[in-house]
């Protein structure tokens, strides 16, 4: 999706070049209009230009000017020179600043668009560089913590494919399927729970540094902070035979020695717990939601604590379906539009309950489920500025009222309805938005034809960017907009020709072409024929 300005001092070159070639089979998405090499500047600012093509002599700022000012802020855009003047000082200059292309005007439409394809293909070539496998090792290197550290916040949720061992491998770390694995949580506290955000993550990383430092010789470790703000750390043992009673001691004598070592060089308070023992991946989730009840439990809000748990928690007969809270909840992936999604997280708060042995009682769940979709289902719809009633059939609202399931088969359907009522809704209403935008957009050309009707001048009228309007529109009716305004141009001054006694240079200027004899040229390339031919045969039919 590349963006290419014309810069020129003459309106008629830069909208004649904008509305004859075929700037979509060059690869180019959007064409920016700048009469100077001030607006110029000014638009790029404002927009992603990847390719500019500018007159050399305009007044104020050269073409040479002009090239040298976008190098120096944005080395990555390419520059094709085109003038009227065959000088070879200036063909020097250009080449100095690394111009793409030199090109003598009147230069053809076939020129242009093969300079024009070259200096995309090397665009697309650079880019494919970056994206090679040498590149994209480096950028996993560099973003190796992070990329770990999601991965770990994945297996704490429950979610882990089968390709899981490759992804631990390429991430390097020493995990595998069937180890035995403990988790620790560290919750911060007193000034370090009160950092700003960047200071908070450099604590953290200075806490496991800790903790990687004192345990290396007896344990590999894995660290993330999860959505409660704790630090959570994966414990493989180096040695598997060290599992059971003499390892927890173990790790029980490490905790501490962190709890204390934090206090003493990082001059902050840590509350740690020191989890169950399970085994990798499958029971990762489990030991983790111990650990997290555990804490919230027996730690509270006291601080510098410092707790053991059970390898299995008493939480009594009815158990939360996490499934319902876990990140990201139904209201965020609502939000996003992610409908997909939002029905992949509903099968999946249902598929626990679905497989519950039938002697099993759910009902208190069914209760904790049903108040959580109604009211993520209620939030977006209000959200939107609308009523239930305004986009649920009366069927489906007769559950918000008087609930009626009685299985989770019938929450999970209804609950799916109703999900697929609100896309309705909103591919609805986006349709209808398109649909306004692209009547909002012909409306503005129709009125100012003779005007700028350039693509960033609507844009700037309907409150859009660009390149959004340029694929909303084609989107809409199949025809890219600088068509559109091209043809509408010719169309009307083929009207104006049959019908009324104006002269050709009149109607040019009618249409929008100050310059006569780009008119006569764009005319003669649309219909194969000059204006006054058109109107001489018009007459004789």
């Amino acid at each position: 999706m590349l963006q290419l300005l014309l810069v020129d001092d003459e309106r008629s070159v830069v909208e004649t070049l904008a509305e004859t070639i075929p700037w979509e089979e060059c690869g180019i998405t959007v064409v920016h209009e700048a009469l100077s090499g001030p607006m110029a500047l000014h638009i790029m600012e404002d927009h992603q230009i990847d390719i500019v093509i500018t007159d050399i002599r305009m007044p104020g700022m050269s073409g040479i000017e002009l090239i040298t000012a976008i190098n120096s802020k944005w080395p990555h855009v390419r520059t094709i020179l085109l003038t009227g003047y065959a000088d070879f000082d200036y063909a020097k200059q250009a080449i100095a600043q690394n111009t793409f292309d030199y090109l003598l005007k009147p230069v053809s439409d076939e020129d242009l668009v093969e300079s024009v394809q070259r200096v995309v293909k090397q665009i697309k070539d650079k880019w494919e560089e970056v994206a090679s496998y040498q590149k994209t090792l480096y950028t996993l290197n560099e973003n190796l913590p992070l990329l770990r550290a999601n991965t770990l916040n994945e297996l704490l949720r429950g979610s882990h494919s089968a390709a899981l061992q490759d992804k631990l491998k390429l991430l390097e770390l020493p995990f595998a399927d069937g180890d035995n694995i403990c988790l620790m949580l560290i919750r911060m506290e007193e000034r370090f729970a009160e950092m700003p955000g960047q200071d908070s993550a450099l604590m953290e990383y200075a806490i496991c540094n800790i903790a990687s430092e004192m345990m290396q010789k007896d344990y590999y470790l894995w660290h993330a902070r999860d959505a409660h703000d704790y630090i959570v750390l994966i414990v493989k043992p180096k040695d598997s035979s060290k599992v059971g009673a003499d390892a927890k001691s173990l790790l029980e004598r490490y905790a501490a020695l962190i709890q204390t070592n934090v206090q003493s060089y990082l001059k902050g308070a840590i509350s740690i717990l020191v989890g169950g023992w399970g085994q990798f991946p499958g029971q990762t989730k489990e030991i983790y939601e111990h650990a997290v009840t555990s804490m919230r439990r027996k730690m509270g809000h006291g601080k510098g604590l410092f707790v053991t748990t059970q390898d299995t928690v008493e939480t009594g007969e009815v158990h939360t379906n996490w499934s319902l809270y876990e990140p990201p909840t139904l209201i965020s992936l609502l939000d996003a539009g992610r409908f997909e999604d939002v029905e992949a997280k509903i099968r999946h708060i249902f598929r626990d309950m679905l497989n519950k042995d039938s002697g099993q009682d759910v009902s208190e769940q069914l209760i904790e489920a049903y108040h959580v979709l109604a009211g993520a289902f209620s939030y977006i719809i209000h959200k939107n500025g609308k009523t239930l009633s305004a986009v649920l059939s009366s069927e489906a609202l007769k559950f918000f009222h008087a609930p009626t399931y009685t299985t989770a088969t019938q929450l999970m359907d209804w609950s799916i309805r109703i999900l697929q009522g609100i896309r309705e809704d909103a591919e609805k209403e986006l349709k209808d938005n398109h649909s306004s935008i692209v009547r909002m957009v012909r409306s503005f050309i129709d009125l100012n034809l003779a005007k700028d009707v350039s693509l960033p001048a609507i844009a700037d009228h309907v409150h859009l960017h660009p390149v959004y309007l340029s694929k909303i529109y084609k989107a809409e009716t199949g025809e890219p907009l600088t068509e559109y305004v091209y043809r509408l141009r010719m169309e009307k001054a083929a009207f104006l020709l049959r019908t009324t006694p104006a002269k050709v240079f009149e109607v040019a200027e009618i249409v929008g072409y100050n310059n006569t004899a780009y008119f006569i040229r764009v005319f003669k390339k649309f219909f194969d024929a000059t204006p006054q031919e058109y109107r001489d045969d018009e007459g004789r039919g």
